[in-house]
């Protein structure tokens, strides 16, 4: 019994290792501005001032001046698992801000961002989920087996037989506080330094209902609620260097390394019937590295084509959770067409595959770590010189997966965003 409520009660700690937004990594997403929502594609960017993100040595290619770039993104998320022919459903929407500033005059340029490098989203299984089922199920077991020993002592049967009233919410979000400084060496070569503070929370509530059978009524056995609440908090700081060359022509190219932030999770139980939690427990989960590449061509005045690959270093990360023992390192690549109609309207179409490197059975029901196909469309409107507004429309289509366990995975997102930038004198 002891050991299935300690199975349950690692449920929630298994769900907040998720990102439950966009394409990317396992943990690591690039959800950073409305210019990325898009077009998915911002490795090469020199256009606006998310590409201190995206491509900070990119940033000396941009017009001297200080600019406050800001928005946000709804998502609107449908997650499902199916177990037995039973599917179970979370809708619960999530809203993402993001902050970036910067300051270009002459040979260099400073800025700073906030941003929601991972995480970023709540889950809400009112109806429980394929986890809860399958530990309400041993719940019941080992709630039978301990009836029939010592004080019991009842004869070997069925006194357990019903799951109900199971839910799940969790929510894991990852702020991200970027400074950094970039250089123009000469007209082809600039590069750039910095670094990015995180401070995650994690939190997760549990329950789960067990509930006799006609013969445990007859022997007076009630309900058994067992209900979990509790969070877990980590800091970390790294740093990423960036290299932008743009050759004489038509072309320019965008270089950028993020190391891995070192994150050690300390948990805090606001309740745990189950007595298997410690307060002030820690595991280690650090947020990958990563490597971007970003070409862009511009096939004439009023076409850009930019390309993205971004590599996630999965393997060096350190990881305690058993699940993250045999992944592989992941990637992006996407494309994206920027059309100039007009000087004060642009749009964008873009594409980016995604490839998650880690097995079915290591993916969690709740918000799977599965490959994408994204597509993506937006307009950049200039009302002023100075001032932009962009529009933008994502979808995220999501493979399904099937667990060896028969549970089957899915999940699709939509999200619509909403940018503007400004630049002061």
């Amino acid at each position: 019994m002891k050991r299935s409520l300690l199975i349950l009660c690692m449920t929630g700690i298994v769900i907040l290792t998720t990102s439950p937004l966009m394409a990317g990594g396992i943990t690591n997403k690039q959800n950073f501005s409305t210019e990325y929502l898009r077009t998915s594609s911002r490795n090469s960017a020199i256009d606006s001032a998310d590409a201190a993100v995206f491509n900070p040595a990119g940033v000396m290619k941009m017009e001297e001046g200080l600019y406050i770039n800001a928005g946000a993104f709804y998502a609107f998320k449908d997650y499902w698992n199916t177990s037995g022919g039973v599917e179970y459903k979370s809708d619960e929407p999530s809203i993402v801000p993001y902050l970036i500033g910067l300051y270009k005059k002459d040979k260099w340029a400073v800025f700073g961002a906030f941003t929601v490098p991972a995480g970023g989203g709540k889950v809400i299984y009112d109806s429980g989920s394929a986890t809860t089922l399958g530990y309400g199920n041993q719940l019941m077991a080992g709630g039978n087996y301990m009836l029939t020993q010592p004080p019991y002592s009842l004869p070997q049967d069925i006194y357990y037989d019903t799951t109900g009233n199971q839910r799940i919410e969790a929510e894991s979000i990852y702020y991200g506080f970027t400074a950094g400084g970039a250089y123009e060496i000469n007209d082809l070569f600039s590069i750039a330094l910095g670094a990015r503070f995180i401070s995650a929370i994690k939190n997760a509530q549990a329950s789960i209902t067990i509930s006799p059978s006609a013969l445990g009524t007859l022997y007076g056995i009630a309900d058994q609620t067992f209900n979990i609440d509790y969070e877990e908090k980590a800091d970390g700081l790294g740093g990423f260097i960036g290299l932008s060359i743009t050759p004489q022509g038509p072309f320019n190219i965008g270089l950028r390394y993020e190391t891995k932030t070192s994150m050690d999770f300390e948990t805090s139980v606001n309740r745990d019937d189950t007595g298997m939690l410690t307060n002030g427990a820690k595991e280690t989960e650090d947020l990958p590295g990563l490597i971007g590449l970003g070409i862009g061509y511009r096939v004439n005045p009023v076409l850009r084509i930019d390309t993205s690959f971004t590599y996630y270093l999965e393997k060096n990360a350190d990881r305690q959770n058993a699940r993250f023992q045999d992944v592989g390192n992941g990637y992006d690549l996407a494309m994206a067409f920027e059309y100039t109609f007009n000087p004060k309207l642009k749009g964008s179409l873009g594409y980016m595959l995604t490839n998650i490197s880690i097995g079915p059975d290591n993916m969690q029901p709740e918000a799977a770590e599965l490959d994408a196909n994204t597509f993506c469309a937006g307009l950049v409107y200039a009302y002023s010189p100075r001032l932009h507004l962009n529009f933008a429309l994502m979808r995220n289509n999501y493979d399904s997966e099937t667990r060896s366990d028969g549970i089957e995975l899915g999940k699709e997102v939509t999200s619509l965003a909403f940018g503007l930038q400004y630049r002061f004198k």
